[in-house]
């Protein structure tokens, strides 16, 4: 069972020291011993095998029981060594676009330097993030932009108090804790919001869209980075339905990712026009190949695996779910998920 950090009668110092050492003792799991080639497993996986996989590790009734359950903040609490660790490394928490199909750190910036091209085009001076995590993408933007003010906010107090202490060397960057389905800004006050991979964490895709609509100005344009469904959850083949909802859960995407057609429709009804929109799945299937193969370490390790889940707070370690699957759902290997690029303007 995950050990609570909280403040109980063994003192929250207590608690944080065997907590790390519970860590360190997974680490020490994961990495003991000869390793396979996990590229060579990986190409011999199939969709079935890794459903069983996952069926018997955490058992996949057990999973969907959250697919409409509301735990954001605990996951990206529990989930914070892990993406620190094992995924960017720097504090990115959203897929790296590698076109060239060899993976890259440095496609971590690939989004936020398509928001500093918005900025050039629109002489921004006002810029908001939703879903800011540890500030990687605002700091990296305030770093070129001195004259614009930007603001990052976030629900996860974890993730602020990291991206507040960052921030501490700017002058133009703030950092707060918010909702993006209850903005804390005036009407048509912002030139440009961004968001990478968190509006498919709305309880309605409408709700955060209404609030972005109200606080850009005329002009002002949205960036989304994000996963979207390319058809209807029916529409795919069984296996391909329990391996979608695997990955959503795993993920904590409450009620599913929004259909891709979907989802424009209702940013047009509201307002926003389409300036933008590409289809960059091809672009992340080397981080996706990448994290299947780190998930097949604990999948490998058979009943080590079994004891890993007990050790490991619970939402940290079902992310190895959707690393084992995704290649399996994205497009263009996959026909669940597409990975969109999109960029709308308020008219």
């Amino acid at each position: 069972m995950f050990i609570d950090r909280g403040t109980g009668i063994l003192g929250k110092g207590f608690v944080d020291l065997l907590y790390s050492w519970w860590k360190n003792l997974a680490i020490q799991l994961l990495t003991r011993g000869a390793q396979p080639d996990y590229g060579l497993l990986a190409s011999q996986l199939t969709l079935a095998d890794a459903i069983a996989k996952i069926d018997w590790l955490f058992g996949c009734e057990s999973v969907l029981k959250d697919f409409d359950v509301n735990f954001t903040v605990p996951y990206y609490t529990q989930s914070a060594w892990g993406y620190q660790v094992y995924h960017s490394g720097q504090d990115a928490i959203h897929m790296a676009l590698n076109p060239d199909g060899v993976f890259d750190p440095d496609g971590y910036f690939a989004q936020p330097r398509v928001v500093a091209e918005q900025i050039d085009q629109l002489a921004a001076k006002t810029v908001l993030e939703l879903g800011c995590g540890k500030g990687f993408n605002c700091c990296f933007l305030a770093e070129q932009y001195p004259e614009v003010h930007f603001t990052g906010i976030d629900l996860t107090p974890s993730h602020i108090e990291i991206a507040s202490q960052k921030a501490d060397k700017f002058s133009h960057l703030s950092f707060q804790q918010g909702d993006f389905e209850q903005l804390n800004f005036s009407e048509r006050s912002l030139d440009l919001v961004f968001a990478f991979e968190c509006l498919c964490h709305a309880s309605l895709a409408e709700i955060p869209l209404t609030e972005i609509f109200r606080v850009l100005r005329p002009g002002g344009r949205l960036v989304i980075f994000d996963s979207y469904r390319q058809v209807a959850l029916t529409q795919l083949p069984p296996s391909l339905q329990i391996a979608s909802q695997l990955v959503e859960v795993s993920m904590a995407v409450r009620h599913g990712f929004s259909q891709i057609d979907h989802y424009v429709a209702i940013a047009q009804s509201i307002g926003l026009c389409v300036r933008e929109i590409e289809d960059l799945s091809w672009a992340i299937q080397p981080t996706l190949s990448k994290l299947q193969k780190l998930s097949l370490k604990l999948f490998h390790l058979s009943w080590k695996a079994k004891i890993l889940t007990h050790l490991l707070p619970k939402y940290l370690v079902r992310n190895s779910i959707a690393g084992l699957l995704m290649p399996f759902t994205v497009s263009p290997k996959g026909e669940a998920f597409g990975y969109y690029k999109l960029v709308l303007e308020r008219v």
